[in-house]
């Protein structure tokens, strides 16, 4: 399958690459363009069409950490193709649901398909086979979100300029099918160290390997560290921005704004092909510069995204393409900085365990986002004054990933055979 001359990891990042598009970018980027035709269809409300959502990233949340317990001990792969199957099952069931109490039913078994196939099992796979280059591997692993961001939504658009939303349901689910199982099938693969290597590809004895994944920080010793509880506050409160605004900003722009549907979904596929530039951008400079600082400066990017939309409008449509430029980038940036971060405080033995938990922090505080925004916006009549409080959480935690950085900077570099070890 692969020949000597390449690391076998860069083919494991394809696999991971192709099959994250298609989780990701169809689950969580492009079902959000269905809302306000389900909106119209069914005279739901934005609460009642989000709440599936909501219920989505609270059951992932509530779940992660008793499964991702797992993958340090058992083949992440075997997951990876449970997540598969309830993906393509979940859309499915989607294409032909009618009420939402079926959304809710089917939005559960898309977050057991999230925790299995998605963050957690592919941070921890790809962490595995980098760590010289990990920034731009994680870069590249993200970036897949973005490109199915990007790419899907422009699939629904043809497909329902043909068809109807149903229609579209099911090329999705065969798109995931193709995307997600035929990667796990040749390329996924566990650890580096079943192949006698370590990560980047240097050569070791089986021993070594071993060796190798026994190192790192213990989650008692990480529940001990205040990193780490700043670390789940920060960010816990850029997913909740973060998965809030992509899951309201379809409903926003069409719905408030007046924006028409054949429009919106150019909107979102260049909102996500800005975040594709952004995790490549953002992913390098990882690997050059302090993490922590460029997670700090991927906040900053956050913040002027969302002023940029809280003063748009379609009468200048200008204003939503620079939206949809900035915000995307960092979008990009906090996302990919977040799991860099992590990786940067907590690589190795537990890490699994580690980002389990703080990835129940990150969805939980996601899921309760959907929610909160919702209930604002009923609250309020418009969402303007919800996007006023985002930023002003963002700036809060811009000064929480400031102090990250200058703990960070204060630590004790690692020598080079604990960076090796610490893997």
């Amino acid at each position: 399958m692969v020949t000597s001359r390449i690391f076998r990891g860069w083919w494991v990042l394809l696999g991971i690459f192709l099959s994250y598009t298609a989780l990701v970018g169809i689950q969580v980027y492009t079902l959000p363009l269905f809302y306000p035709v389900l909106i119209r269809e069914y005279g739901w409300s934005s609460e009642e069409v989000t709440r599936a959502a909501t219920i989505f990233f609270l059951t992932g949340a509530l779940i992660t950490p008793f499964i991702s317990s797992l993958y340090d001990r058992y083949s992440v792969r075997k997951f990876m193709v449970a997540g598969a199957l309830l993906t393509i099952i979940g859309l499915g069931c989607y294409s032909v649901m009618q009420s939402v109490t079926h959304m809710v039913i089917i939005y559960l078994g898309l977050a057991l398909s999230q925790v299995c196939s998605g963050q957690v099992p592919t941070m921890v796979v790809v962490t595995r086979w980098f760590k010289r280059k990990r920034g731009i591997a994680v870069g590249i692993t993200l970036l897949a979100t973005s490109v199915g961001g990007a790419v899907f939504p422009l699939v629904v658009r043809e497909v329902m300029a043909d068809g109807s939303w149903r229609d579209a349901v099911q090329v999705l689910m065969l798109l995931s099918g193709v995307m997600m199982v035929l990667p796990l099938i040749f390329l996924i693969r566990n650890r580096p160290e079943d192949y006698g290597l370590l990560p980047d590809g240097d050569s070791v004895a089986a021993g070594d390997a071993d060796a190798a994944v026994k190192e790192g920080t213990t989650l008692r010793e990480a529940l001990r560290m205040p990193a780490f509880w700043m670390l789940a506050f920060a960010t816990g409160a850029l997913w909740l921005c973060i998965n809030g605004i992509i899951q309201h900003q379809t409903i926003f722009i069409s719905t408030e704004m007046g924006l028409s549907m054949e429009i919106l979904p150019v909107i979102i596929s260049i909102f996500f092909w800005f975040a594709v530039c952004g995790k490549l951008l953002f992913g390098w400079l990882s690997d050059h510069y302090s993490k922590t600082l460029i997670m700090f400066i991927a906040v900053l990017n956050l913040i002027l995204g969302l002023l940029i939309l809280r003063f748009a409008s379609i009468e200048n449509m200008y204003s939503l393409y620079a939206y949809a430029a900035v915000y995307g980038i960092g979008f990009a940036g906090t996302f990919t900085m977040i799991q860099l971060v992590i990786a940067e405080f907590f690589a190795g033995r537990s890490y699994g365990r580690i980002l389990g938990i703080l990835t129940m922090f990150d969805v939980g505080s996601g899921g309760l986002g959907i929610t909160a925004i919702a209930k604002l916006e009923a609250h309020y009549g418009s969402y303007l004054p919800v996007i006023e409080k985002l930023i002003l959480l963002c700036c809060a935690i811009a000064v929480i990933v400031y102090l990250l950085h200058r703990m960070h900077s204060r630590m004790p570099k690692p020598s080079v055979q604990a960076v090796v070890a610490g893997t």
